[in-house]
């Protein structure tokens, strides 16, 4: 224990970022929501521009810039402060108006700075929990806990919007409830991620003086290493919240490359418009095609959960840097369409199985019309093409699942070893040819036992494909059977249909 820090300052651990040698990384960085292409070479041409000009050795002015970001927000003049980055807005907001030991509401999970400010000032932290349910990202907002939480002695609430990690939005209404019962606190919203969402709470500045919103350029305008951002509040907020900043906090080099952002609105919005209408949307679709739980997202941000524990450190030795989050999650930034098609195409090849869910009689072997039962060595028999068209499949890299309705096996009659020895015959045949099934799942009853386990019904494999989630290739996988039964079974699991002639050559161009 350090001597001469406060004590309270002992007991948090520092907010630590991996953040070396990122710069040095052979690979994509998508990992700390930051823009994934240069900016505006118009930015460039402004820097060189300040350097060959010199007054290096002035001081810093912002007036300038402050009246351009009240032109891009639609606020007044007196409504905005400029900050060394969003997380001094943060820092500002919690020496200002916070006291020691004072009463915090911060929903949770959310960006570790709230906590990380709120230790350092002692306070007691309120956090009501996200419903993560992955489906719907209102709901996910715990509304009635936060406004539950809300008293006399409450001094802060916090509202990441969209939220961090989850990419959870708060509708304004919602958050104008808040305000509003808030009136003795200071309400404040984090809009880091608004140029992705264009949602924002400015309208309600003028309503309310204790609202604050803090926005930043490390995101969608791409200036994450100059650190600049800015603060949206009635001028009798931003006025006690100068007392608190330095006059100079914020170097000339960060205010022209603002500046010059502002000045290209058009490049800043061409990248947003790729990340959230056309990248987004494709990883989402992966996502929601394999099973890949994910929450629905409103900024350029996935947080998902690959069910397998090896994913990230694969990633990252591959030149794909994500984030871990919260134990088993990860968090995937949303970059280029480009981007993204490599993130899938090595997420399918890695991590993802293809399979082929096959029927059995009359698609693989010979199924006698009279009966419906290969009950007898004198019936069995491999339809043609199967051992060559099984052998193809597996250097695809495809495994095999056996499905099988069969009618009152384990019945008088039907006995168990009637079905088993040509059963046995088929899978030694194949063994023999380095054809194994992974899975066979055979159901024993007939149509009017009414079971859950009969195709078209999922119940055989419901079990396999749970403890499987997210690592089934659903998009290149599929079902290869004979009758319509399997049919609707490969429509229930969403799963492609390849439709097998009945006793007919085995024939995957149906």
């Amino acid at each position: 224990m350090n001597k001469f820090a406060n004590k309270n300052i002992v007991k948090i651990e520092p907010y630590s970022p991996p953040l070396e040698g990122r710069r040095q990384y052979q690979g994509m960085l998508l990992d700390f929501n930051e823009r994934t292409t240069a900016p505006s070479p118009k930015i460039v041409k402004a820097l060189m521009k300040f350097l060959k000009e010199g007054n290096i050795q002035v001081y810093p002015e912002y007036s300038d810039l402050e009246a351009k970001i009240a032109d891009y927000a639609n606020v007044d003049r007196e409504e905005v402060m400029v900050v060394n980055g969003s997380d001094q807005g943060i820092d500002l907001i919690f020496r200002t108006f916070v006291s020691t030991g004072g009463k915090v509401v911060i929903p949770s999970p959310s960006f570790a700075m709230f906590y990380q400010c709120a230790g350092v000032t002692s306070n007691k932290v309120i956090a009501p929990e996200y419903k993560l349910d992955f489906t719907d990202e209102y709901a996910a907002f715990p509304l009635k806990e936060t406004l539950n939480s809300i008293d006399d002695n409450t001094e802060l609430i916090i509202i990441c919007n969209p939220n961090n990690p989850t990419g959870t939005l708060v509708s304004i209404a919602d958050i104008e409830v808040i305000t509003k019962k808030a009136k003795n606190s200071i309400v404040y919203i984090d809009e880091a991620y608004f140029e992705f969402s264009g949602v924002t709470a400015t309208s309600l500045i003028k309503k309310y003086p204790n609202l604050i919103i803090t926005r930043t350029f490390s995101k969608a305008f791409g200036l994450a290493s100059l650190r600049i951002g800015y603060v949206l509040a009635q001028e009798s907020i931003l006025d006690e919240m100068r007392k608190v900043r330095g006059p100079y906090d914020i170097n000339m080099m960060s205010v022209c490359a603002a500046k010059a952002s502002l000045e290209d609105i058009k490049d800043m919005r061409k990248y947003t418009e790729e990340v959230m209408n056309k990248a987004k949307p494709k990883a989402e679709k992966f996502f929601r095609k394999n099973r890949i739980e994910f929450y629905p997202s409103k900024a350029n941000f996935i947080l998902f959960n690959p069910n397998n524990p090896e994913v990230f450190k694969v990633l990252k030795e591959n030149g794909l840097l994500l984030r871990p989050r919260n134990g088993q999650f990860i968090r995937l930034t949303i970059g280029t369409v480009k981007q993204m098609k490599r993130f899938i195409k090595f997420y399918r090849e890695n991590f993802l199985q293809k399979y082929a869910f096959l029927d059995r009689d009359g698609a693989l072997i010979f199924e006698p019309q009279d009966d419906f039962q290969i009950d007898s060595m004198s019936k069995f028999k491999i339809l043609p093409g199967v051992i060559e068209g099984l052998k193809k499949l597996k250097q695809e890299g495809f495994k095999f699942i056996m499905i099988s309705n069969q009618d009152g096996l384990g019945t008088e009659s039907f006995p168990q070893k009637d079905f088993e020895k040509p059963q046995q015959k088929f899978l030694e045949i194949l063994k023999q040819e380095g054809i194994e099934f992974e899975e066979i799942f055979v159901c024993p009853h007939k149509p009017e036992d009414n079971c859950s386990c009969r195709k078209p019904k999922t119940g055989l494999v419901d079990a396999f494909f749970k403890e499987n989630r997210a690592r089934i290739d659903m998009e290149n996988s599929f079902m290869y059977g004979d009758r319509e039964s399997d049919e609707k079974f490969a429509k229930n699991l969403n799963l492609k249909i390849i439709k097998a002639t009945t006793n007919g050559k085995f024939n995957l161009d149906n």
